[in-house]
């Protein structure tokens, strides 16, 4: 991949997906889960969905918006898990009454009354799985789980199983060990006490990604030690949900500098990005280097600050580097920024632009989403 060349292109700053790199990853993971099934976390990057879509089994949706941009995309509703934990009526009822959707999940008491009644409505039967929570905003309770299970109609519902998800960047085979227990300990109740298989477990381990310079972390070792767990989950059908794991190492963005100056402080480059575009989960005022790659002409070195282009002194994108000496135009390119960084920034803010977003994939670039003006978005409307 030819950065510069891109750049001349298209400017900066600019994200590049890089598809091929997606893709193997993408192979890397579904190896070493099998037999389990992977579903794709959407929330990770809307941008990518269909270059994946024959590598996924499922797609796991938290939002009407993202179920528009799946169903414009012609994703398979079979293949869609609609989730989150606002699902309103008419959302609903809308899903149920033109689609056949592949599961819906049940976050609470009031999403089990809307799939009811308008599954009944419609004379359709879906197919649900039950969101166990672990504590936070996210799923039922034990005892709302065990009450569906009693009451609900089985000729307009089909519970197919259990979902389950607690957090993130999960370092620990042994937290995850804790709450696969745990999943096996529930079921096994539900199938004790009600009769009941739920023979379909969609878990979220929470996949870690290594952002910073110096993390150290043997994924084949994790992996292996999470394999052994996920075959223990008793359920006909393993789910493995995924997004940050999946999609963060094909991404790069890249900014240019544009400012250089000095002071008592030390040695300052303001470039044409900042935090608006980019997020590096647990990054603190760059307290911790991310892995980056700088194209700059300068023979001796010198220690840089890095600040985007926001009005806040919170916007650092690296701090006390040691690099080549800077010059306008020198380039950074910010590597792992798949997940999340262009959908999750704080994009809006100061009203500068969205950035262009490339897929990169067998030596060719494809623009998909050019340049968005956000002081459209922030225009106070006065028309009458």
């Amino acid at each position: 991949m030819d950065i510069k060349e891109l750049v001349k292109t298209y400017k900066t700053p600019l994200y590049i997906y890089d598809i091929n790199e997606l893709i193997n990853r993408v192979n890397y993971i579904k190896e070493k889960i099998n037999p389990a099934k992977i579903v794709y976390a959407v929330k990770a990057n809307t941008f990518i969905i269909k270059e994946i879509d024959e590598h996924v089994d499922k797609y796991e949706i938290c939002s009407e918006g993202e179920f528009d941009i799946c169903n414009k995309l012609n994703i398979n509703h079979n293949k869609m898990v609609i989730s989150g934990v606002n699902k309103d009526e008419e959302y609903v009822k809308k899903l149920i009454s033109n689609y056949d959707i592949g599961r819906y999940t049940i976050e609470s008491m009031m999403h089990y009354e809307y799939l009811s009644k308008y599954s009944k409505k419609y004379n359709k039967k879906i197919n649900v799985l039950i969101r166990l929570t672990s504590g936070n905003q996210f799923g039922v309770s034990e005892e709302d789980f065990e009450y569906i299970i009693k009451n609900y109609d089985k000729k307009y519902i089909n519970i197919c199983g259990i979902e389950y998800f607690s957090g993130t960047q999960k370092h620990s085979i042994k937290r995850i060990e804790k709450e696969i227990n745990y999943i096996n300990e529930f079921v096994s109740k539900i199938k004790n006490e009600y009769d009941f298989t739920l023979d379909e477990v969609e878990y979220g381990p929470g996949l870690p990604v290594m952002y910073y310079q110096g993390d150290e972390f043997d994924e084949e070792e994790y992996f292996k030690e999470l394999n052994d767990l996920i075959k223990s989950i008793n359920a006909k059908t393993v789910l493995i949900e995924s997004g940050r794991s999946i999609v963060a190492s094909s991404g790069k963005y890249v900014t240019s500098v544009v400012d250089l100056k000095k002071n008592q402080n030390g040695n300052f480059a303001i470039v044409d990005g900042g935090i608006n575009h980019i997020v590096y989960y647990g990054s603190t005022l760059s307290m911790k280097t991310p892995c980056f790659d700088l194209i700059s002409n300068g023979k001796e070195s010198d220690v840089y600050n890095i600040f985007g282009s926001l009005c806040t002194t919170n916007d650092v994108l690296l701090k006390n580097v040691n690099i080549n000496k800077l010059s306008i135009g020198d380039i950074f390119i910010f590597n792992k920024v798949g997940a999340y960084s262009s959908t999750e920034g704080i994009s809006l803010f100061l009203s500068r632009n969205l950035p262009k977003i490339i897929l990169y994939k067998d030596g060719k670039s494809r623009l998909i989403r050019d340049i968005i003006k956000t002081s459209e978005i922030n225009f106070p409307d006065y028309r009458e």
